[in-house]
């Protein structure tokens, strides 16, 4: 069950660089309602690149909520991460749809939509990212 209030819940973001040799992504971890875990999608493109386009992105398993302010060595060797930004984030939309949030990063400033992809073989993975910038 979706928490009904969510807008009325202070949530937050991160935006990681993530490089483990040779292969550099970057990772989207949303705070959702109701959820102990991060929502997290893997990015293929640069942040600075995200705006105005519908871009790839690939649904990963759940992180924990360390990672909103984790910076550095992952254990098994699994990489690195970096912080290209934090925030909150205000949610207005939250269902099998999708996701709508608005960012309040020192970065990322804008409305971010993830829309799943239709049923294709792994369309649970498979999602567009569409990030607008609010200036």
């Amino acid at each position: 069950m979706i928490w009904q209030d969510y807008r009325q819940k202070v949530l937050r973001f991160a935006i990681l660089k993530h490089v483990r040799d040779p292969d550099v992504h970057w990772d989207l971890l949303l705070q959702l309602p109701d959820r102990p875990l991060l929502a997290t999608w893997q990015i293929q493109i640069e942040p600075a690149d995200w705006r105005n386009s519908l871009i790839a992105a690939r649904r990963l398993p759940d992180h924990r909520v360390v990672y909103l302010d984790y910076e550095g060595e992952i254990s098994a060797g699994r990489g690195r991460v970096t912080r290209v930004d934090a925030g909150l984030m205000e949610l207005s939309q939250y269902d099998p749809q999708g996701i709508e949030t608005i960012l309040h990063g020192k970065l990322f400033h804008g409305a971010l939509t993830l829309t799943p992809a239709a049923d294709t073989p792994n369309a649970s993975e498979k999602w567009t990212l569409q990030w607008k910038e609010i200036v």
